[in-house]
Order: structure tokens, then C-alpha cells, then sequence
């Protein structure tokens, strides 16, 4: 299946609602004339344009300010304190938790305008569906679309919510993020932390139903006709979001059934699953160059990436000079407990890591052929990670089941499995140091801190409190929107 493209059409109407942020604070800055409305009712006048539309988004979600960078192996990875990086580096003052440095509130204002603006569009779409006749879609489309545009707009406030509010366990009844639902021009009012979850959680909700007949879902063996849709917000991708905002909430028992329905799902057919573990034939006795360091098999929603390979070359190379986010020994060895476990061979350092120079890097977005250009959004391993962490009391036994199928999907053998008798707080620290390795340079771990309220952040001097863990809202917005 071909990946996605970006179509012509759905950058003309992300261009029309680029104001992005202040549309949904002051008046003065939405202006939208009859003849751009015309337009947009031509736009959404049969199927072609909704789905246009989504392809709009994802481009806007693949670039640099949102998952091609700063929410991934950007500025939310720098923050996790993972990178050794030179005193010298673009990242340093985020590295500090500087946020009043100017060159951070560009790359956090970035964040905010650009995840709003998709916010826009999705909302939108959303509003034509109130008035498309359902006919004109073809095959499951009508669902499916609007599952997705559901999916991505509790996806995109969830990850708002996660970076500018405190989290639920710091102070649920703090003002969260604004949950925008209508492309209006008055203000969009601010719920508590624990409200702002919960609409999350709905939208989820709703987009699960309307994605029940995703291809993904209840395609029969082999798969081979949906595997394009990894790349779209798909059911379990949404599945999985849902999951982790119950996690989120604190509504372990939620978190769990939910986590372990998709579990149940996704491996009832081991042999065709269309998430499946990686083999270890794409990763062990195969040339350099086509080492699936990603671990393809095992991405349940991921973006494509125009031209990632001159990306990353300006992080993860020698050539990337002062401003490279490289690894020392010691630092590996912390990861991925390399000396103190003896765990040198995990597929996750083994083949994710590789010198340059005289430094090493983070290799696993060095891709190649098919692994090109693919940034990993969620992975097969979170949902083990929220069943476990989120039964790690009532069932810890089955928390260090799940936890060692991970681990021995990742090659570490069993001599070296979690013994069963983990008590609930040692279950939670191979959970973190798990999220350490998975997902390293993917910008999960500094969220895995906050959602806890974890007082310290591994190599930071800082204390971590909600002055490092809530980015702060562009100026304008606290402006405008009165926040």
C-alpha cells in the first residue's frame, strides 16, 4: 500500500484556519469571508474532501513543531534528561527547564499553535458531518473518517492537557488547557484537569464505536489490504489512547480492562496479527542497512516524515556538531542496565544505538527501504506497560507476566526474567525503566514523570515540580483567552 500523501485541497483549508490560536480567543482574529465559506462547502461536498482533510492534519502533525520533532525526539525527549548534550547546545535552556528563555517559548509555542490549529480543522470536518448526507460515502468511510477526526481531537487535547496542565494526581482541580469542540470565534471556556480527562475520554469513546469496522480491526487474515492504515488514527490506535487516559485519570480498574481487551484482541490470531512483535530475523543476521530498528511490526499508529533522513542527521550524527544529542557508556549502561544486569544484549541498545565519530547515537531513525521516513506515535508495548502498571496490586502476578513477555520479546532471555515475587513498588520501577528503554527518544518518559508527580528527574539538578512539569501557555492565549 502506498503511504500517505498530502494532498492540495487540505492544505488549502489548513491554510485558511492558521490563525490557529487566537480564533479561539479574540474575536478580532477570525474573519472568515462568504467566499471562503463557499469554498469550504465545495471542499466537503462528497467524500474526497473529508478525507483530504485528515491528510491536512496528519501533514501539520508530522512536522517538526508537533511529532516530526519537538513532541518526540525533540524538546519532550530533552526534558526526560535521556541525552548527554554539549553545554553549547540549541536544546540547553529547555535542558535547564528555562522556560522564559526565548528560543523555548518559540518551540512551546510552536506545540500549542500548531496541535490547536489541527484541533481547527478537525472541528471543521467535524461540523459538516452534522449536515453530509452519509450516501456519498463510500464502503465504511462515513464511520471511519469521523472516527478518526474523534480520535485525533481527544488524541491532540489529551497531549495538550499532558504539557500545559498539572496532572490529575498534582492538582486535578486546577484550570486544564481550553477543549475545544466548535470553530468559533468567542472564547472557549477552561474545565478542571479531571473534567478536561474526561472529555478526552469521550471523544475516545465515540471514536472507538465509529471505528469498529476499521480494516484493521476486523480484517481476516493476512492484513495485507490495511496495512496502510498504521499510518492513519486507527481503532486500536484509539483503543490505546483511551487506555492511557484512564491510566492518566487514575481509573486503574478502566485502565485495565481496556488495556487487556486489547491485548486478548490483538493476539487472538498470533500468526496474522496485524500488530504484531518484531521478529528476530529482521533484526539479528541481517546487513547493517536493513536492520528494522523500529521495529515496524509493533507500531500501532505512526506518521510519515518527508525527508527524515536530513531530519535526524542534524541530532544523531557526528556532523550534527555541538548541537548532537548523543549517549555516553555511562549513560547506556543507566538505560539499559548493561553491567548491573548484564542485559548488553537487548535488541533495544544492541541495535538501537551505534557509534559516529567518536560519539554514540540513537540509530533507530537511521531507516532504510520500506522502514523510511516513519516516526513511531504509539507502540504494541504501551498497552502491556498500562495493564501491569494498572494491576500491579490487584494482580501483580499477571503485571510481571506482561511485563517479561516485553522483555523477552526485546531478547533478554529467560534466566534474566522479573522473578514473581516483585512486590508493587518494584513492579513500578521496571515499568519506568522500561518506558526508559522503549520508548528513548520518543518523548514518553518526561510524561511517565509528571503523570506520577515524581519529585526527581533522573540527571536533572531540578527539582521537578508543576514549575517543570506545566509548560506554560503563549502569551497571547493568557491574553485573550483570560486564562
Amino acid at each position: 500500500m502506498k503511504k500517505l500523501s498530502i494532498h492540495t485541497t487540505s492544505v488549502k483549508i489548513v491554510a485558511l484556519v492558521t490563525v490557529a490560536l487566537l480564533m479561539f480567543s479574540c474575536e478580532d482574529y477570525f474573519d472568515v469571508s462568504p467566499k471562503s465559506q463557499i469554498l469550504t462547502d465545495e471542499h466537503f461536498s462528497d467524500e474526497t474532501g473529508f478525507y483530504d482533510q485528515l491528510t491536512g492534519v496528519y501533514s501539520q502533525m508530522a512536522s517538526s513543531a508537533l511529532y516530526g520533532k519537538e513532541m518526540t525526539f525533540g524538546l519532550a525527549e530533552v526534558l526526560s534528561q535521556n541525552y548527554d548534550i554539549d553545554a553549547t547546545n540549541n536544546y540547553r535552556y529547555a535542558a535547564e527547564y528555562d522556560y522564559s528563555n526565548a528560543g523555548v517559548q518559540s518551540r512551546i509555542n510552536s506545540v500549542w499553535n500548531t496541535a490547536y490549529n489541527c484541533i481547527a480543522n478537525l472541528n471543521i470536518m467535524l461540523e459538516y458531518y452534522e449536515t453530509v448526507d452519509s450516501t456519498t460515502f463510500t464502503g465504511n468511510h462515513y464511520n471511519l473518517y469521523r472516527g478518526e477526526a474523534l480520535g485525533l481531537r481527544g488524541f491532540l487535547h489529551f497531549e495538550m492537557l499532558k504539557a500545559f496542565s498539572p496532572s490529575p494526581v498534582s492538582n486535578g482541580s486546577a484550570m486544564a488547557v481550553p477543549y475545544v469542540t466548535q470553530y468559533a470565534p468567542q472564547v472557549t471556556g477552561q474545565k478542571t484537569v479531571d473534567e478536561t480527562v474526561d472529555l478526552v475520554i469521550s471523544d475516545l469513546n465515540d471514536a472507538v464505536k465509529y471505528l469498529s469496522t476499521d480494516s484493521l480491526h476486523i480484517a481476516e487474515s493476512p492484513h495485507l489490504f490495511s496495512n496502510s492504515r498504521h499510518y492513519f488514527f486507527n481503532y486500536y490506535a484509539a483503543q490505546y489512547i483511551l487506555a492511557r487516559a484512564y491510566l492518566w485519570k487514575g481509573d486503574l480498574t478502566n485502565a485495565a480492562k481496556v488495556a487487556e481487551e486489547v491485548i486478548a484482541d490483538i493476539d487472538k490470531n498470533s500468526g496474522s496479527s496485524p500488530i504484531s512483535w518484531v521478529h528476530f530475523t529482521q533484526v539479528q543476521g541481517v546487513p547493517n542497512e536493513q536492520v528494522n530498528r523500529l521495529f515496524t511490526p509493533e507500531l500501532v499508529f505512526r506518521l510519515d516524515i518527508p525527508g527524515m533522513a536530513d531530519l535526524v542527521d542534524g541530532y544523531f550524527t557526528e556532523e550534527a556538531g555541538s548541537n548532537s544529542f548523543y549517549l555516553t557508556d555511562e549513560s547506556q549502561d543507566k538505560i539499559f542496565e548493561k553491567s548491573t544486569k548484564g542485559l548488553g544484549n537487548d535488541y533495544r541498545s544492541l541495535f538501537g544505538i551505534q557509534y559516529d565519530g567518536e560519539k554514540q547515537y540513537i540509530w533507530k531513525y537511521h531507516q532504510y527501504g520500506y522502514y523510511d521516513n516513519q516516526m513511531p506515535v504509539i507502540r504494541k508495548t504501551e498497552i502491556y506497560y498500562i495493564a501491569a502498571e494498572a494491576q500491579k496490586e490487584s494482580n501483580p502476578a499477571r503485571s510481571i507476566e506482561l511485563l517479561n513477555e516485553v522483555r523477552s520479546n526485546r531478547n533478554i532471555t529467560e534466566d534474566d526474567a522479573l522473578p514473581e515475587t516483585l512486590t508493587s513498588a518494584e513492579i513500578q520501577n521496571e515499568i519506568f525503566k522500561e518506558y526508559r528503554k522503549e520508548y528513548l527518544g520518543e518523548g514518553q518518559l518526561f510524561f511517565y514523570y509528571k503523570r506520577l508527580n515524581i519529585p526527581t528527574i533522573e540527571g536533572s539538578p531540578v527539582a521537578a515540580n508543576n514549575a517543570v512539569y506545566v509548560w506554560p501557555m503563549p502569551d497571547n492565549e493568557i491574553e485573550f483567552g483570560n486564562r
